[in-house]
């Protein structure tokens, strides 16, 4: 209670800090006393607001599990009490009206700078950013999930033993679950507890093939291989999200243009859908321009796609050179169901055939583009792609996604790869 009262009494001060340097930027040591008087009457209002804003997104709860995690509640909290700070003032305007918006929009990136510097150290000396895992099995095979000085661990031998536990972030599974009965109690544990749960990769491997092959119902498998801190996933999935959106954008005149040259030369319709298995085994439907004859598989069924396939349409030729065919997946981008860099998606009856297609590749969000597609051939087989699956995993990263990005570039200029 003494940290949390602590941190409150800072984070006013910070507060009103920061407008004052707000005020010095904008004005510099002389501040214009019509301008500057509005502050001095409502600061006291102002921290009120920021405070419940602060409050409502956490900022002075007892623990948090990572630097990241104190981020988000000042941030979010930051955000907010600026717009209902400007609101406050616009509201009662009469009295106000000389409060220059422009110092909301300075003091906010300020603020969330001031207050997550100070939060940060404050809170790291005081031992209140920790991460709490629970690791059911050997100790030794989870070695790689996190030596962060941050983060605590717990071993327990049986998933029974969870019953006890309070006050904790994450479950890490590294023995075998055999029985139905100790699945549904853990399926049970994880809806009451709301944590987050992860496999050893030798346990989700298994989990997951039974699980797509028999159509088991474990929807809650994750792996700690390929994961990243929750700044680094924020920012790969905030780049997915952004770059998606400004490129179909900048795109929309030639997706015009493709459209209407399918439907002029193709019977059915414009896009092509198909369900593929995107990650931990989750079955979504994939948007591609449609490029082959209507009704494709119905005398072979399904089949890999060939450099020179005769079912492929002369619009459609063109599309796959260019590669112009890919560009609706940005749609499924946005919805979160790939990632710009990733193994490609494939079909649920090929990942039921090949047993290494149901297995670690699947950890990660599929991709658009990946390793295999700058490094190799279209028409790859499944045994081959899955060593550059497993190699971006491993090293999965912002940077090498961008490295990849800036690979595919001219490899789809020169119309080689995938």
């Amino acid at each position: 209670m003494v940290t949390q009262l602590t941190l409150l009494l800072v984070n006013i001060l910070l507060i009103n800090i920061t407008f004052i340097l707000a005020f010095l930027l904008r004005y510099g040591m002389a501040f214009p006393e019509s301008n500057f008087s509005p502050y001095k009457n409502t600061f006291i209002f102002l921290s009120l607001i920021y405070i419940i804003t602060f409050l409502f997104f956490g900022v002075f709860k007892k623990r948090f599990k990572s630097y990241w995690d104190v981020f988000q509640g000042i941030f979010a909290g930051m955000l907010l009490g600026t717009l209902f700070g400007i609101a406050f003032i616009y509201i009662f305007r009469v009295k106000w009206a000389n409060f220059p918006s422009s110092i909301f929009a300075i003091s906010f990136p300020i603020g969330v700078f001031l207050i997550f510097a100070f939060n940060r150290m404050f809170l790291r000396k005081t031992g209140k950013i920790k991460k709490k895992i629970v690791i059911i099995g050997a100790e030794n095979e989870l070695e790689t999930t996190d030596k962060n000085s941050l983060v605590e661990k717990k071993y327990v031998e049986k998933i029974e033993h969870l019953v006890h536990q309070k006050d904790i972030d994450e479950i890490v599974i590294s023995e075998h679950v055999y029985k139905d009965e100790q699945l549904n109690l853990l399926v049970c544990l994880l809806l009451k507890l709301k944590v987050n749960v992860v496999f050893s990769p030798v346990i989700y491997t298994k989990l997951l093939s039974e699980n797509m092959v028999e159509e088991n119902s474990v929807q809650f498998l994750a792996t700690f291989v390929g994961r990243k801190s929750d700044c680094e996933e924020f920012l790969l999935k905030a780049f997915d999200v952004t770059c998606s959106t400004l490129i179909l954008i900048f795109l929309s005149p030639l997706i015009a243009l493709v459209c209407t040259a399918i439907k002029l030369t193709t019977k059915g319709a414009v896009f092509y859908k198909q369900d593929r298995i995107g990650k931990d085994g989750y079955v979504f439907t994939l948007y591609k321009f449609k490029t082959m004859i209507e009704d494709a598989e119905r005398d072979t069924g399904p089949v890999l796609a060939t450099a020179n396939d005769p079912r492929v349409t002369k619009i459609g030729r063109i599309l796959r050179t260019t590669r112009i065919d890919e560009i609706p997946q940005l749609f499924n981008v946005i919805c979160g169901q790939m990632s710009l860099v990733g193994p490609r998606p494939e079909r649920p009856y090929f990942v039921k055939q090949y047993k290494h297609l149901r297995e670690l590749r699947l950890a990660v969000k599929p991709g658009i583009t990946g390793l295999a597609q700058i490094r190799s051939y279209y028409d790859l087989r499944p045994q081959h792609k899955i060593k550059y699956d497993y190699l971006y995993i491993q090293r999965r990263s912002f940077m090498l996604n961008l490295y990849i990005l800036a690979k595919t570039i001219p490899i789809v200029l020169l119309q080689k790869g995938w």
